[in-house]
């Protein structure tokens, strides 16, 4: 449960919803949050845009190698009048919707009003077949190289891939790539689960302190992650290595999945 100054984060129990009705906690224009919320989005920033808080969300932040969701607010029995363009989740556990009005009205949503979250249903299906992606390419590396450590993953569009201490060639692609597609097509499940004690796995996860979230691979490995996931590996859609990389003794496993299924 989040504490009064955190966002429930919705999406880490159920990454399904695409709609929730929430309650505002806070708008306001970007030029008041504190530096270190300013500091979030990167480069100039419209001066149109505004932050909106709320109780819960089911729009992702950006974080953990994915991209943020893009979405839209409403108020209750209207049409939706908030564009959300980014994401972005602060240390204090807030979850800041920068976005900007789509009425010609300035009048900021009002604390304790319900909203309707949407999320952008294409945008977040390609996230999550693409995150869910880089762990099946995960799975299959820990199959055929046991002894190669992780060290990054990215599942970001045009830039997915996962990096490992030690050398790959590029001789090693089609042992990847069969091993990958090997996966995809046995419709493995994705499981999610809490754990108390993660001192087991690599990072902490979903939280900084407290349970972590784990996801699995048919039971076959145990990833502490914070993102969305499809339910299988068959609905990733086909897998492509791309290419093998390398750079300071770091192999870098390029892939991508298709942008609609």
């Amino acid at each position: 449960m989040a504490t009064t100054s955190e966002t429930e984060a919705v999406y880490l129990q159920d990454a399904s919803l695409r709609t929730l009705t929430t309650e505002i906690l806070s708008h306001q224009p970007v030029s008041s949050l504190a530096e270190n919320e300013k500091s979030m989005i990167k480069g100039p920033t419209d001066p149109d845009m505004s932050v909106v808080t709320m109780r819960q969300t089911i729009l992702y932040p950006q974080g953990g190698g994915q991209p943020s969701d893009t979405g839209s607010l409403a108020l209750v029995d209207q049409e939706p009048s908030f564009t959300v363009s980014t994401v972005r989740k602060s240390s204090s556990g807030r979850i800041l919707h920068f976005g900007k009005s789509t009425t010609q009205s300035d009048q900021l949503f009002q604390k304790g009003q319900r909203v309707i979250q949407r999320v952008d249903d294409a945008k977040r299906d390609y996230h999550s077949r693409l995150h869910t992606g880089g762990h099946v390419v995960g799975l299959a590396m820990q199959l055929l190289f046991p002894e190669l450590k992780k060290v990054k993953a990215n599942h970001f569009p045009k830039e997915a891939c996962m990096e490992y201490e030690g050398l790959l060639y590029s001789e090693q692609k089609p042992v990847i790539q069969a091993k990958v597609d090997e996966l995809v097509s046995q419709d493995l499940p994705i499981l999610i689960s809490w754990v108390e004690d993660g001192s087991d796995l690599e990072g902490r996860g979903a939280r900084r302190d407290g349970p972590v979230r784990v996801a699995s691979i048919g039971g076959l490995d145990r990833n502490p992650c914070g993102g969305t996931h499809v339910p299988s590996t068959k609905q990733v859609g086909p897998i492509t290595i791309r290419k093998i990389s390398r750079q300071k003794g770091v192999s870098r496993v390029s892939y991508e999945v298709p942008l609609e299924m």
